[in-house]
């Protein structure tokens, strides 16, 4: 890591954060650039995820992981947000260290015609996201609200399985669930790419 890289700032840091993942909600498309910062993550979460959720959550918010995600990761998570650990059902930000935990994804809270805003957010990792292709990725193509026309994006170490599976929770707009695909890119450092449930994604294996 570079010696230019400062120790976490938990309000400076945070808000920056949080203003990357804005502009990645109201423009998707956009590769948004966490940029990093000494802090020390457990396996298996990664530093995008993690900064993610230190940008997001709070005592007023709860989260889940998987069985064997939890002991590591969710220690880090309630001690350094004070958010609480629910079930995936439950949860109002759901942190996916595989892209093929599917079953979280199936049964999280897509929120209410009455109050749609209570659908849960996702945070999947994944391999890596490119505005170029890459060999053995996916070529997501995504229109919508804050996209002019179209604009595709690379992802690698997703299925479409996931994708599929996010077409399906977001079909009955302004129910859903809303996504953040992360990476740790070795030349980019922590990235992350929007997703939100207004988003219409097409996909093909290149």
């Amino acid at each position: 890591m570079s010696a230019m890289v400062q120790p976490y700032n938990q309000v400076f840091d945070a808000q920056k954060h949080y203003r990357t993942l804005l502009q990645c909600t109201a423009r998707p498309g956009t590769i948004g650039q966490l940029h990093d910062v000494l802090l020390e993550i457990p396996t298996p979460l990664s530093r995008a995820a993690a900064l993610i959720a230190l940008a997001l959550l709070s005592a007023d918010s709860t989260f889940y992981l998987t069985q064997d995600d939890r002991q590591q990761a969710g220690d880090f998570l309630r001690r350094e947000t004070l958010a609480k650990p629910a079930a995936a059902e439950q949860a109002d930000f759901l942190f996916l260290t595989n892209p093929d935990q599917l079953d979280a994804v199936r049964c999280a809270r897509a929120g209410s015609l009455a109050y749609p805003e209570q659908g849960a957010t996702l945070v999947v990792q994944i391999a890596a996201i490119s505005p170029a292709p890459i060999s053995g990725s996916l070529r997501l193509t995504l229109t919508g609200p804050g996209i002019e026309t179209e604009i595709a994006v690379h992802v690698l170490g997703a299925r479409k399985t996931l994708f599929e599976t996010l077409v399906l929770r977001n079909a009955e707009f302004p129910l859903g669930v809303d996504t953040y695909l992360t990476c740790d890119s070795l030349s980019a450092g922590p990235c992350v790419l929007g997703l939100p449930r207004t988003t219409r994604v097409r996909w093909e294996r290149i």
